[in-house]
């Protein structure tokens, strides 16, 4: 029995719509389904014309008596807005605030927002706690005011075995919009109806830009759903949306290999016929590998190369790849036909802006049929923000790794480093090699709607 009766969570993405539906709040409201009786609804921002006006209607119909609100740092003031609004609307109202950044700072998220919870860390274990009415007070990772001051309950709350979770619940989202909006796979095929798995949780990798934040939420182990139950989302996908491809949104799909190719002999077996793009590292691919996924179906996969320069590679961001590994692992992947993706990024501290133009001159002159440019930022709690945050100089509510450089940087006049990530973008794409390719992808009102969406962050 549940102690709340309407539960609406907010997922407050103003700016950046994308095809990626946010697979925690599908997975939390899963288990809300499994383990209670409460209703739960979503205010999913991302494609709202007027996404606060529908809001505060939601709220007012509705009249949850539970609001579960997700915080990334770039959606940090549409988080405080909607805490502001449902204190507004419905002041006798539950609002729980959770996801990366709360996980990070939980205090100051408490107190900055107003909310009565800012949970840290995976949130199903605890969601389930706190529906059947349990005193958060009681709950590992839970954040609070109690008796004038802030409690902060210490302790992760992990999925040791993550087949035990339900699927995720996509009935919550429109899942329409999010096919339309879906371009991970458009150099591929512009036709492709696709949307994001996660196989897997945690990451032992220590990227300077990602970690420990990552360990934080999900802890240092990599946990992995069974080849099975990963198969079996797949097929349920197919027949219940439609769905023809995917990508496993995973940092590190390809860590374990043997579990790789027992999910590729799976799909295989099942004769699922979709087509779909994974993350990888330059170092740990392999031809047998590669030609094992892509006998299951692997049409392109994402690599995350962020530097031409192996200082930078090395010294600011503890990569752990090299260069000549990525033009190899690069060349491995083309010769078998398989599309590549590379993920760079420009401006970190220390970095000379030769060194960045190196980068978008390597993106540009090799043989990548994607690329994604972002501007480096430091996170909070990352191993990069905390060697590098009396550089920074806005507000983490101001952090846009698309279109502003949050640094102070020796050297480097303001601006450059905007000016330098739009020119990599057109540069890239306007390569003689793949202008004919970039215009083809663009060509007609779907493919068009989905070229806005990307160019909106350059």
């Amino acid at each position: 029995m549940s102690a709340f009766d309407k539960v609406l969570f907010v997922f407050p993405e103003t700016r950046y719509p994308s095809g990626q539906p946010p697979l925690g709040i599908a997975s939390l409201s899963a288990v809300m389904r499994r383990e209670g009786d409460a209703e739960p609804f979503l205010c999913d921002m991302s494609f709202m014309k007027k996404p606060f006006e529908e809001y505060r209607r939601m709220l007012s119909s509705i009249r949850p008596d539970l609001v579960s609100i997700t915080v990334l740092t770039p959606q940090l003031d549409a988080a405080m807005k909607a805490v502001a609004t449902a204190r507004e609307v419905l002041p006798d109202a539950c609002v729980i605030l959770g996801g990366p950044h709360a996980t990070v700072l939980p205090e100051e998220t408490l107190e900055r927002s107003g909310a009565d919870l800012v949970y840290a860390g995976e949130g199903e274990l605890g969601f389930a706690r706190i529906l059947s009415g349990e005193d958060p007070a009681s709950i590992p990772g839970s954040c609070l005011r109690r008796n004038g001051s802030i409690l902060r309950v210490p302790g992760l709350l992990l999925v040791d075995d993550l087949d035990t979770l339900p699927l995720p619940d996509r009935s919550i989202f429109d899942m329409e919009k999010y096919f339309r909006s879906w371009y991970s796979m458009d150099r591929v095929d512009p036709s492709l109806r696709g949307t994001s798995v996660m196989a897997t949780r945690g990451c032992s990798f220590g990227c300077t830009f990602c970690q420990p934040t990552l360990s934080e939420i999900f802890g240092r182990k990599l946990r992995k759903r069974s080849p099975e139950m990963v198969v079996n989302e797949l097929e349920s996908l197919r027949s219940s949306f439609g769905m023809t491809a995917f990508m496993f949104e995973d940092s590190t799909f390809i860590l374990d290999k043997q579990w790789v190719h027992r999910i590729c002999d799976l799909m295989i077996s099942a004769g699922l016929g979709l087509r779909w793009c994974c993350n990888v590292r330059a170092d740990l691919l392999d031809h047998d590998l590669l030609a094992h996924m892509k006998e299951a179906g692997l049409a392109k996969i994402n690599m995350g190369v962020e530097s031409a320069s192996q200082r930078v590679l090395d010294d600011i961001y503890n990569k752990g790849i090299t260069v000549e590994g990525v033009r190899r692992a690069l060349s491995l992947a083309r010769g078998m036909g398989i599309a590549v993706q590379g993920y760079f990024m420009l401006g970190a501290p220390g970095e000379t802006i030769e060194e960045m133009r190196e980068t978008v001159r390597f993106a540009s002159s090799e043989r990548f049929d994607d690329a994604l440019f972002d501007i480096t930022t430091p996170f909070p709690h990352t191993e990069l923000w905390n060697r590098t945050r009396h550089l920074v100089r806005k507000d983490y509510a101001d952090f846009d790794c698309f279109h502003s450089c949050v640094y102070e940087l020796e050297g480097i006049r303001p601006g450059a480093v905007e000016k330098l990530k739009k020119l990599a973008f057109w540069r890239f794409y306007l390569h003689p090699s793949r202008i004919i390719r970039t215009l083809s992808t663009v060509l007609g009102p779907r493919r068009l709607w989905r070229t806005l969406l990307k160019v909106r962050r350059v």
